[in-house]
């Protein structure tokens, strides 16, 4: 009994950082004692084409710090990005120069003139998107369209505020994007999606993630409907209207779709029944619940669960309105027979509860291992969600229960753990009442981790992508 209520003490233990020993300074006179020789910079005083095969071979952002070593090591960085495939002007390269918006577009138009390759396969930007400099935005979309560039990721979101703050309109795309055949990834920050008349798609698009962008359903659609290769979608608070959305494309392959901080949406339950054929990887967060019923579908004569017959990985967010219901009903009008990772985002504590419960369904999760819920509290919702998840994951191994900074919170029925004297404490007692709860899996387990603990391994597809694009 002892070792079943025992708990993960490894994941709760603070490791003392280890002290390193610092060397006695050296005395002057053996400060005196080094030769001169070896003061000196060897490797400043090497040739400049030994220099410039150094510099070739560091990333094209470390590249750019090393015209802070000293006058020797100034203007060496552009020459060697004559003929690289990367051109990387994003967040790490304005970090790295940190230059006013007047210089940093010099610095970019310099290292342009002096590109000498036929192609490029990544062209980053990140530049805020004032009036005086969008003529030089333009020629630099044009400069990677001719270069026949692959991956193209431009980013407007306004340095250190928003584009409202500072009274700024989205930047809108030029016309000569949406004729850049070569593109196999599209990624938009902040900006304004219009598509051009007439507008011939991209036939070899794969990737597609728009962030903060304004896009209308008609032209989301217009964009699917002429990109036949594409695989990977993410729409991340972009600014839409209120009109349903409309799906005109019967052959999309999307394997990967991200929906997140949208809270009103029409006919995104269409919209999702759609793409589900080949969906393997899917996030929706920040959008109501009831928006992903189908309309009509559920009360069809001999209507069974919309199917995802191919998706791995689900991550799930739920808005504030929502019901516990709601997310029953969720898991039963859509099936996952192949889910194997779920990621739930967690109700917020203002949930509304429901006196109308969902009759049980006779599905259950076959292939799902792992269950992973951020912000869990141990409130009594919670709770229940866990036990329901419980009893329908017959192959679980592994569910992980992220606490929040904050500390844990309780029912009224469960107040003796709130008088327990410390957070670890009453995380051992939470530990033991998930213990008592019945399960389907015999191998499953439990893992509580703090929220600072938290393992990347464990993440969503999606969130790992957003929390690297915004760092």
């Amino acid at each position: 009994m002892e070792k079943r209520m025992r708990t993960h003490d490894d994941d709760n233990t603070i490791k003392q950082p280890e002290i390193a020993t610092q060397k006695k300074p050296m005395t002057e006179e053996k400060k005196q004692k080094i030769p001169d020789h070896q003061k000196e910079d060897r490797i400043s005083n090497m040739p400049d084409a030994i220099l410039h095969h150094i510099i070739s071979l560091v990333p094209f952002t470390c590249a750019v710090r090393t015209s802070i070593l000293s006058k020797r090591w100034e203007g060496l960085w552009e020459s060697t990005s004559a003929y690289t495939t990367t051109l990387d002007f994003g967040r790490e390269f304005a970090t790295s120069v940190s230059l006013p918006l007047h210089l940093l577009t010099c610095a970019i138009n310099r290292i342009l003139q002096k590109h000498r390759g036929k192609t490029i396969e990544t062209f980053r930007l990140y530049f805020c998107p004032q009036n005086m400099f969008l003529p030089h935005i333009q020629r630099w979309i044009l400069f990677a369209k001719k270069k026949t560039v692959r991956e193209l990721d431009l980013d407007f979101t306004p340095f250190q505020t928003t584009c409202q703050d500072l009274g700024l309109r989205l930047y809108e795309l030029p016309p000569c994007l949406f004729s850049c055949h070569s593109l196999t990834i599209l990624k938009l920050s902040d900006c304004k999606f219009n598509l051009p008349s007439p507008f011939r798609g991209f036939s070899s698009l794969k990737t597609l993630h728009l962030i903060r962008v304004e896009i209308t359903p008609y032209a989301l659609d217009s964009m699917l409907l002429k990109c036949p290769m594409l695989e990977d979608l993410s729409l991340m608070v972009c600014y839409c209207s209120k009109q349903p959305f409309e799906l005109s494309a019967t052959n999309l392959k999307i394997k990967s779709f991200a929906l997140t901080g949208y809270n009103s949406l029409g006919n995104v339950g269409s919209f999702l029944s759609k793409l589900a054929p080949h969906l393997q990887i899917l996030t929706i967060c920040h959008v109501k619940i009831q928006d992903f019923n189908v309309q009509g579908h559920e009360n069809a004569p001999g209507n069974s669960p919309i199917a995802f017959p191919n998706l791995i990985e689900l991550h799930l967010g739920v808005c504030n309105g929502s019901s516990l219901a709601a997310v029953y009903a969720f898991f039963k009008n859509w099936n996952f027979p192949c889910l194997e990772k779920l990621m739930l985002e967690w109700i917020p504590d203002n949930l509304r509860e429901s006196n109308k419960m969902v009759q049980q369904a006779s599905f259950v999760f076959h292939h799902l291992k792992t269950i992973k819920i951020n912000r869990f509290f141990g409130t009594e919702k919670q709770m229940q969600m866990v036990k329901f998840l419980l009893e329908k994951a017959v192959a679980l191994e592994t569910m992980v229960l992220v606490i929040p900074t904050e500390d844990i919170k309780v029912s009224p029925r469960n107040d003796y753990i709130s008088q327990a004297k410390s957070k670890v404490a009453r995380l051992r007692l939470l530990h033991e009442q998930l213990l008592l709860l019945s399960k389907e899996s015999t191998n499953a387990r439990f893992v509580l981790k703090n929220h600072t603990e938290d393992d990347d391994s464990v993440l969503a597809t999606h969130y790992r992508y957003q929390r690297s694009l915004l760092s």
